[in-house]
């Protein structure tokens, strides 16, 4: 799939923090962000994880990311029930669109940073990066999605 650079607005969230292997925690951490939305009749539109750390240069165990679904602007989180309420930051975004059919989100990041890091115009800025559930994969096994990484201009050398 194809890179794109993209603004993104800010956005609010109600999330639920989950450590450990990606591949295994963030699953349990959709299945309580589920039943919170289910309880709660929270319109959604948007699901997303947040991912905070470098799984090339964290260990497993200590990897933290945020599964969670966007909720408006004036939203209050009265009951946290171990969710948080977070603002995922606007800017400028790199974005890869693609499909995945086997379960490899490894493959998929790996991949699309191999074309950002190519960029001679933009690289990764450290401040955020997620990804966007455009389907739910969960029965189907195949999920499309959007991966974001926060980038800044590579400034012209004089």
């Amino acid at each position: 799939m194809a890179l794109s650079i993209v603004e993104r607005p800010a956005k609010k969230l109600v999330s639920y923090r989950v450590v450990g292997p990606y591949q295994e925690s963030i699953h349990s951490g959709f299945q309580q962000l589920t039943k919170w939305v289910a309880r709660h009749h929270q319109p959604h539109t948007e699901w997303l994880t947040w991912f905070h750390d470098n799984p090339d240069t964290t260990p497993g165990e200590a990897l933290r990311a945020d599964p969670s679904v966007c909720v408006a602007d004036n939203f209050i989180l009265d009951e946290a029930e171990g969710l948080s309420l977070q603002t995922l930051p606007g800017g400028t975004y790199a974005a890869y669109h693609t499909t995945i059919a086997d379960g490899n989100f490894e493959k998929a990041w790996r991949d699309f940073y191999a074309q950002l890091l190519t960029s001679t115009h933009y690289r990764p800025d450290g401040k955020a990066c997620f990804e966007h559930y455009l389907s739910d994969g969960s029965k189907s096994g195949i999920w499309e999605v959007v991966l974001y990484q926060s980038v800044e201009k590579i400034p012209a050398i004089r």
